[in-house]
């Protein structure tokens, strides 16, 4: 019968802990592991080196569901600069990530100086050059915004 006992308050202090680490991990999603934690808000670029004459350094684009990148004026982002192809990148949302997609520009678009050969899911802090303009990535907190995801980008 004492055994019976001990096991039972045995499930029962386990039963308790389990309890309270799950209250903790929701209280405090800091003290997570980062590959459980999820990015919030929307991407957003700053542009950190231009030789563009219609970019200026420290303009932010914040980033919606599908943004293009290139020369043409029917773009979300124009780059006016020779070395950028009409139509040179898409930056488009899948789920709560943001890939960065080359659209077979001549030029080429670089992520941390490494040519891009296929899609690339964006990061925080990476840096983006698409002909003389450079960008670096960061992210918005999607709940200080009145339109978290709204299409096109804003300048």
């Amino acid at each position: 019968m004492a055994g019976l006992r001990f096991i039972f308050v045995l499930l029962l202090y386990l039963f308790i802990w389990q309890a309270l680490r799950l209250m903790y991990t929701e209280l405090y999603p800091a003290s997570r592991g980062k590959s459980r934690q999820k990015t919030i808000g929307r991407p957003i670029l700053t542009v950190v080196e231009t030789k563009s004459p219609g970019i200026k350094k420290g303009e932010k684009y914040f980033l919606g569901e599908n943004i293009t990148i290139g020369r043409e004026p029917g773009n979300d982002i124009v780059i006016e600069d020779l070395h950028v192809s009409t139509r040179h990148a898409l930056i488009t949302r899948r789920g709560d990530e943001w890939h960065l997609i080359d659209l077979k520009s001549t030029n080429g678009t670089y992520v941390n100086g490494r040519f891009l050969t296929g899609p690339h899911i964006l990061r925080p802090g990476e840096e983006i050059r698409i002909g003389g303009v450079t960008f670096k990535v960061g992210w918005e907190d999607a709940s200080r915004s009145p339109f978290p995801y709204r299409t096109g980008a804003a300048r």
